[in-house]
């Protein structure tokens, strides 16, 4: 029997932003259902990486099985359509539409997108300056493939997907992009200037992007294991949600590493966003860290051993099973908390804590009150 203490909505004060639904592209295959039970079972993703790509630094990746645009999204204005876009489009489909391809999520003016990337997709833009160089003349090119080279057309495409008029907004930030994204929606939410969000980020894997990371890695350390997917949130404030909320977001707090201190700058943003969020180190429930595999990585997952109980660190499976997912990991960490915590009654009311580092020295920390699910 549960001892956990459900936290009721009209506890929350009305301004307070809530997820009221969330979707999922990932490794683990499409949809919701699919991430839930791949986390749930701590089941591995990568598999061995398709002729199709060429030659990879790795022979391993984490991609998104069956991932078909055409067949997913229709043909019409998609055979250009770059991976990076699609995967949202498909992730934003299954958080605002039914199982009938109906409109599931009510709308207005005033409904805005974010979304969190690293570059856009970077594949698009090589392919694009390769052919500058090699063909016949610098200006023969594929001129169709110039809207999909801008940072901000996965996040426009979904806008006119769903007819979605509010804010709209393109974060590049890395691994940190997702809560850096969720904290524009926030924000946004709590000045009135929009009235509900689909905010989340993305990352495709491509063989530029894989070729990038070896590159960037330090000499002598392997290729890194790359995946690749989108997850989405719906967030709207506690007084005006439709839908009964999920998660709370508490806080959420951003720091940038400038004294080459990985350890100390995440340790300092974590108990910041405690701090703000009014709960105790002790008190969290499940703590999730990027798993960046990288040496700020591993110092973030030191400066949350050392701040919270060594069960909250073993309650969601470790985000490595499903690659290096980059722009995306952040939200597919607040998509496990919920995974999880949707399947164990004693999470109601308890509180999360999601960080977030990337190389260039973004860091960010989030915490959540978990406030109820069905499994």
């Amino acid at each position: 029997m549960s001892n956990a203490t459900a936290v009721p909505r009209a506890a929350l004060p009305p301004d307070t932003p809530v997820i009221t639904g969330w979707s999922a592209v990932s490794p683990y295959g499409i949809g919701r259902e699919a991430f839930t039970a791949g986390v749930r079972a701590g089941a591995k993703t990568a598999v061995m990486a398709d002729a199709a790509y060429g030659t990879l630094p790795s022979p391993e990746v984490c991609v998104v099985p069956g991932f078909d645009i055409q067949e997913l999204l229709g043909k019409r204005g998609t055979a250009k359509m770059d991976r990076l876009t699609a995967l949202t489009l498909v992730a934003s489909d299954g958080l605002l539409r039914d199982a009938d391809g109906e409109p599931a999520v009510t709308t207005d003016d005033l409904t805005g997108v974010v979304l969190g990337i690293t570059m856009g997709s970077l594949e698009n833009v090589t392919d694009f300056l390769r052919q500058s160089y090699t063909n016949e003349r610098p200006f023969y090119v594929d001129a169709g493939r110039i809207p999909f080279g801008s940072l901000n057309h996965a996040a426009g495409a979904t806008a006119i997907r769903h007819g979605l008029k509010g804010p709209n907004t393109t974060v590049a930030g890395g691994r940190a992009a997702g809560l850096l994204a969720l904290n524009y929606a926030r924000r946004l939410l709590g000045q009135g200037r929009a009235t509900k969000y689909v905010a989340g980020s993305a990352e495709e894997f491509s063989a530029a992007h894989a070729w990038y990371e070896a590159t960037a890695a330090r000499p002598g350390e392997p290729a890194p294991l790359l995946g690749e997917g989108c997850g989405l949130f719906l967030l709207e404030p506690a007084g005006t949600a439709e839908r009964p909320p999920l998660a709370a977001v508490l806080s959420i707090e951003t720091r940038v590493d400038i004294d080459d201190d990985p350890f100390a700058t995440a340790d300092a943003c974590a108990r910041r966003a405690l701090e703000r969020a009014g709960v105790s180190a002790d008190d969290v429930w499940a703590a999730v860290p990027s798993a960046a595999p990288s040496d700020a990585g591993r110092a973030e997952y030191e400066a949350l051993a050392a701040l919270v109980p060594a069960e909250a660190l073993r309650r969601v499976p470790s985000m490595e099973l499903l690659g290096d997912t980059s722009a995306a990991a952040a939200s597919f960490q607040i998509a496990a908390v919920l995974s999880v915590a949707a399947a164990d009654p004693d999470s109601r009311g308890r509180a999360a804590l999601v960080t977030a580092v990337d190389r260039d020295g973004a860091v960010a920390a989030a915490v959540l009150r978990l406030l109820g699910e069905d499994a």
